[in-house]
């Protein structure tokens, strides 16, 4: 055995038989804490610390007494750091500074914005952030919709129809048949299904009632519009050609309404075949006169209204011989000579 491995034994030797009991022995110094230090010093010869000892003469534990000084100082640090201000409080109390930042601070402070002079400031267009355009309001709107809400503002407040009539352009023979084709088909959407197609019962008559109304009621409305005045001045005609479009137009759709088992509901069909019959007798008279005071009816125009008239004449003849004779005899010659 050599020299170092003979004192290492001698050093155990004598700790196990100095009588310290556990806590003396080198597995004993080995639990306490290192900071403290062990009585042999793991038999390498390292004396017993000071602090060990005052920790054994007071019999209080080491951790505890660490414990209780973190506490205590933790107290103190309380004590002496402010408590924190609510975030709330914080925002509502910025005060304005000078140049850019006063804008900051009252919008910040929901305080309203003011000018430099002290006015408060107005929005751009007068206008809250919660409305719309007017015009982006009416864009969508079909015509329908359109129509619905003029219709409220004139019936809410009846001085405006006076300026609207002034706004809107007035009707035109074009735009008048142009209508009378719309009603039309919006009538003939009014049927109701049927294999066998559109059937003439009461039912079928109750169903497009309103809308074969208001298809005479328009037909009456332009009629009476364009040839109560005749071709005098003031008329919404000037020439006798565009009387003839009109009746042309308007005779064919009320030759096309459709005619009911109950004679009763053929009233509103011949109430409207009345009114251009009327009409018809109208123009031929209007036309008359109108070359009479040295203007010239051309050849071509009279024998389309002629010829018109014989096919209305097939229909009804009871109701067009007025307008049929009237055209005879003042027109007749001149439409022979256009045939010979």
């Amino acid at each position: 055995m050599s020299q170092q491995s003979h004192w290492k034994a001698s050093a155990l030797a004598a700790t196990f038989s100095s009588g310290a009991g556990f806590n003396g022995t080198a597995w004993g110094a080995a639990r306490a804490p290192l900071h403290m230090g062990s009585e042999m010093g793991f038999g390498l010869g390292f004396g017993q610390g000071a602090v060990h000892g005052d920790a054994v003469a007071s019999g209080e534990p080491s951790t505890r007494r660490q414990k209780r000084k973190a506490s205590s100082e933790d107290e103190a640090m309380d004590s002496s750091s402010p408590t924190p201000e609510p975030a709330a409080r914080r925002i509502r109390s910025v005060e304005p500074r000078r140049g850019g930042s006063d804008e900051l601070a009252a919008v910040i402070n929901g305080s309203p914005l003011r000018r430099r002079d002290g006015r408060k400031r107005t929005r751009v267009g007068g206008a809250g952030p919660s409305e719309v355009a007017l015009d982006k309001l009416l864009e969508p709107l079909e015509a329908k919709d359109l129509r619905a809400l003029l219709d409220t503002l004139v019936a809410q407040n009846p001085q405006l129809g006076a300026q609207v009539r002034q706004l809107v352009p007035q009707p035109t023979v074009s735009s008048a048949c142009s209508q009378l084709e719309r009603l039309q088909r919006r009538l003939l959407a009014a049927f109701p299904y049927n294999k066998a197609g559109p059937a003439a019962d009461d039912y079928t008559f109750h169903r497009v009632r309103p809308a074969l109304e208001e298809l005479r009621d328009t037909i009456v409305m332009y009629l009476d519009h364009f040839t109560l005045q005749g071709l005098a001045g003031g008329s919404a005609l000037s020439h006798p050609a565009e009387w003839f479009d009109l009746l042309a137009q308007a005779t064919a759709v009320a030759l096309r309404m459709p005619k009911w088992a109950r004679a009763a509901n053929d009233a509103v069909r011949g109430d409207t075949l009345r009114h251009l019959a009327d009409g018809w007798l109208r123009a031929v008279l209007a036309t008359a006169r109108w070359a009479d005071e040295g203007h010239t009816a051309g050849r071509d125009m009279l024998t389309r209204w002629a010829q018109r008239l014989e096919l209305v004449y097939a229909d009804e003849p009871a109701l067009f011989e007025p307008a049929v004779q009237a055209f005879q005899r003042s027109f007749g010659h001149l439409c022979a000579r256009a045939r010979a």
